[in-house]
C-alpha cells in the first residue's frame, strides 16, 4: 500500500486507489493478473472453430485479362506513325518471346529435378523483369499469357515450398484474378501453415507479394481471396520473432489492414460470410501485429477503436467475430495510449459488459472482455465509474462468479479447471478495481461480501493464488473506506475468521494483503480480541517483524499498533519484541520513512502501557537511535522531518520523563 501520512489504524480520509490497491507497498497495482492465454496456433489454421478449404486446384478457364482500352482516332499520317511503332515494336517483342522465353517455356517439365526447376523459373522471372511484362511497361498479349500460366500451373504439384512460392509470385506479378487469385491465395495460405517456411517467406519477398495484391485489388470483388491472403499474413506475423512482422508493418500493412476493416464495416456488397471470414483475418493480424514496438505509435492515430465498436454491434451475433474483436482489444489495452481511448469510448464499455452478460457460456470470450475491463478500469476512475453508474458492472461479474465458481468445484479435465480459474480470476479483479471508488465500496452487497469469502477460502485450498490474491486485495478496498455501521463492517467477525485461516497459506504476496485486511479490521475491539486470543495471530505477526521482506514487516507493525492500543491484549506480546522493534529502526532508518515511523507507533503503544518489561540496555539503545535520528544532520528529507520526528520526539519525552500520554 502507497501509505498515507495517517497513523495505520486510522480511517481514511482520502479516497485514493494507490492508498489501498497497492496493500503491499507497490508490490501489486490495481489488481494484478496475467495476460489471457492464447495458445500458438499448431495448425497454424484461418480460424479457431470454423473448417477452411486448403485446395489449391487453378482453374484455367477464368483466367482473366485486363482489357485493352480503345485509343483515341488520329490523322492519318499520325495514325501511320502508331502503326509503323507497333509493328517494330511487335516485331522486337516476337523476337524477345523467341529468343529468351519460348526455350525457357519448352524445357520446364515435371520430370525435371526441382532445383533444376527451380533454376529455369528464376530464369524465367528474370527474362519477363527485362521485357517489361512484370513491371506493366509492356502488356503481355493473352494468348503470351496462357502459354506460361500453363507452364507454370504445371508445376505445382511439386512439393518444394520455395519452388511454389517463386511460381505463386510470379503468378500474381503477372496478374491473376477470381478463381485464380483465390487458387493461388490458397496455396500461398498453405505454405504459411509450416513454421519452417517463414524463413523462404521472406527470402522470396512473397509478404511484398501478398500487400500488393491487397493494394491493387478491391476487397468487395475479391472476398473469397482476401480471406487467404489476410489468413497468410496472419499467421505470418504471429512468428516468434517478429522478423515478418516488422517487415509488414514498415511496408505500411496496419494502413492496409485498417482500409480493408473499414470497407468490411460500411459495405453491402460482400456476403455475410466472406465479411465475417474476412473481418475474423484482419482482427487476428491487427493483434498480432500488436507485439511490433512500432505499432502501438501507429495504432493510435488510426481508427481502429471507432472500427471495432462498430465491428462488434453489428456481428454481436458472431462469437468468433466477437472473440477476435476482444482478442485485439485485449492486446491494446496494455498499450498505456491505447487504454486511455478505450476509456473513453462508452460504447465500446457497455458492450464488453453486455457480451459478459449474454455468453456466459463462452469462457475464452469472457476471459478477455474481463482482461480489457480489467485494465481499464485499474487505470481509469471515469470508466471504472461509468460501468458502475450505467452498467451494474458489480452485479454482472458477480453473476459470472456464481456460474464459475460452481464449475471450480465440478470434476472435469485439467484444461477446463484452467479456463474457469481464469474466468474468476479475471472477474474478481474487474470488481476489486472497482472497488477502489469509494461510492462502489461502501455499496457492497452481503452477496458479494459472501462470494468473496467462499472463493477466497476454495481458492486457498486449491491454491489458486492469484484469485485469492485479488480476493484480498477487493477486501481490502472495502475495509479502507467503510466506516463502523456500515454493512461491510458488520460482517467483520465472519471475515475475520476467514482471514485468520489465510495466514497459514504459505504465500508472501498473500500473507502481505490479509495483514492489511485484518490491520484496518482490529482498529475494532472485538477484532482486535478475536486476533489476541489466537496464538497464531500474535506469533505470526511478532516473527514476521524479523522478515527480510520491508512490506511484511509493515503490515505486521500496522496490525501490532491496532492490537495494542488495548492494555489486557499486551501479555500476548514476546518479551523480545521492544528489541525486534529497535532492530527494524536500525535496518531501515529513512531509507523506508513508513516503515521506521509505524514502527514507532508501535514501540509507544508498548512503552507507555508498560506491560512489557525493557531492560536498561533496551532503553539506552532506542534513546540513542531516536537521537540520532531527529539530528538534522542524519536527513534534512521534509517527509522524514515531518513523519518521523513529531513521533520521535514524543517517544524520546516519554522514555525521558514517563509521562502520562495516550496510546498511538
Amino acid at each position: 500500500m502507497a501509505k498515507s501520512k495517517r497513523e495505520f489504524y486510522e480511517l481514511p480520509n482520502i479516497a485514493t486507489s494507490s492508498d489501498i490497491i497497492n496493500a503491499a507497498r507497490h508490490s501489486i497495482k490495481a489488481a494484478a493478473t496475467s495476460r489471457p492465454f492464447t495458445p500458438s496456433e499448431g495448425k497454424r489454421s484461418l480460424f479457431t472453430t470454423r473448417p477452411t478449404s486448403s485446395s489449391s486446384s487453378i482453374d484455367l478457364s477464368e483466367l482473366n485479362v485486363t482489357p485493352r482500352v480503345l485509343s483515341p482516332i488520329d490523322s492519318p499520317k499520325t495514325q501511320k506513325r502508331k502503326d509503323d511503332q507497333k509493328k517494330k515494336e511487335s516485331s522486337n517483342f516476337e523476337a524477345y518471346w523467341r529468343s529468351k522465353i519460348t526455350p525457357i517455356l519448352g524445357s520446364l517439365n515435371m520430370e525435371l529435378e526441382n532445383v533444376d526447376i527451380l533454376n529455369q523459373v528464376e530464369e524465367l522471372s528474370e527474362c519477363l523483369l527485362r521485357g517489361g511484362f512484370l513491371t506493366g511497361s509492356v502488356v503481355l498479349p493473352h494468348q503470351y499469357k496462357v502459354k506460361v500460366f500453363q507452364c507454370l500451373i504445371n508445376l505445382l504439384d511439386k512439393k518444394d515450398t520455395r519452388l511454389l512460392l517463386k511460381i505463386s509470385r510470379l503468378l500474381l506479378c503477372l496478374g491473376v484474378y477470381e478463381k485464380n487469385l483465390i487458387s493461388i491465395s490458397k496455396l500461398i495460405f498453405k505454405l504459411t501453415r509450416c513454421e519452417n517456411n517463414d524463413a523462404i517467406f521472406l527470402e522470396e519477398k512473397t509478404v511484398h507479394s501478398l500487400l500488393n495484391v491487397l493494394n491493387q485489388q478491391k476487397i468487395e470483388e475479391n472476398g473469397l481471396a482476401f480471406v487467404y491472403c489476410i489468413g497468410a499474413l496472419k499467421v505470418l506475423s504471429a512468428n516468434t520473432d517478429n522478423t515478418i512482422g516488422e517487415i509488414l508493418v514498415q511496408y505500411g500493412v496496419l494502413q492496409v489492414l485498417e482500409r480493408h476493416l473499414i470497407t468490411c464495416n460500411t459495405s453491402n456488397e460482400m456476403e455475410s460470410e466472406v465479411k465475417s471470414n474476412l473481418l475474423i483475418q484482419i482482427l487476428g493480424a491487427l493483434r498480432n501485429l500488436c507485439d511490433i514496438p512500432a505499432t502501438e505509435k501507429l495504432l493510435g492515430e488510426m481508427s481502429v477503436c471507432e472500427q471495432l465498436q462498430y465491428t462488434m454491434t453489428h456481428h454481436y451475433n458472431d462469437s468468433e467475430v466477437l472473440l477476435n474483436s476482444c482478442r485485439l482489444l485485449s492486446r491494446m489495452s496494455l498499450f498505456t495510449e491505447m487504454c486511455a481511448m478505450l476509456s473513453h469510448n462508452n460504447d465500446i464499455l457497455n458492450l464488453l459488459l453486455k457480451v459478459i452478460d449474454n455468453y456466459t457460456n463462452d469462457p475464452q470470450l469472457l476471459i478477455r472482455c474481463a482482461f480489457v475491463l480489467g485494465n481499464i478500469t485499474g487505470q481509469h476512475s471515469h470508466a471504472a465509474l461509468h460501468l458502475h453508474d450505467n452498467g451494474s458492472i458489480v452485479e454482472s461479474m458477480l453473476s459470472l462468479c456464481k456460474v464459475y465458481k460452481a464449475k471450480l468445484v465440478e470434476k472435469t479435465t485439467k484444461e477446463k479447471q484452467t479456463v474457469t480459474k481464469d474466468v474468476l480470476c479475471k472477474a474478481v479483479r474487474v470488481i476489486t478495481n472497482v472497488l477502489q471508488h469509494e461510492k462502489v465500496a461502501v455499496s457492497v452487497t452481503p452477496q458479494l461480501i459472501k462470494m468473496f469469502i467462499s472463493l477466497g477460502q476454495i481458492a486457498a485450498q486449491a491454491k489458486i493464488h492469484e484469485i485469492a490474491l485479488n480476493v484480498l486485495c477487493g477486501l481490502n478496498n472495502m475495509s479502507f473506506y467503510n466506516k463502523e455501521g456500515s454493512l461491510f463492517v458488520k460482517h467483520r467477525a465472519i471475515l475475520t475468521d476467514f482471514l485468520i485461516k489465510l495466514l497459514a497459506v504459505n504465500n508472501v504476496a498473500i500473507t502481505i494483503e490479509t495483514l492489511g485486511v485484518l490491520g484496518n479490521l482490529a482498529q475494532y475491539h472485538d477484532v482486535a480480541e478475536k486476533l489476541a486470543q489466537d496464538k497464531h495471530v500474535f506469533e505470526i505477526a511478532a516473527t514476521l517483524l524479523d522478515s527480510e521482506n520491508s512490506d511484511l514487516v509493515y503490515k505486521s507493525c500496522g496490525l501490532l499498533v491496532n492490537i495494542t492500543k488495548y492494555k489486557e491484549f499486551h501479555e500476548k506480546l514476546p518479551s523480545k519484541i521492544v528489541t525486534q522493534c529497535v532492530e527494524v529502526l536500525c535496518d531501515v532508518g529513512m531509507l523506508d520513512v513508513e516503515l521506521s515511523t509505524v514502527t514507532l507507533f508501535l514501540l509507544w503503544n508498548i512503552l507507555y502501557l508498560k506491560e512489557i518489561k525493557t531492560t536498561e540496555e533496551e532503553r539506552t539503545k532506542l534513546l540513542t537511535v531516536l537521537h540520532d535520528y531527529t539530528d538534522h544532520t542524519y536527513c534534512e528529507s521534509e517527509t522524514w522531518i515531518t513523519q518521523f520526528h513529531p513521533v520521535a520526539k514524543r517517544l524520546i519525552g516519554l522514555l525521558d520523563s514517563g509521562s502520562e500520554l495516550l496510546p498511538l
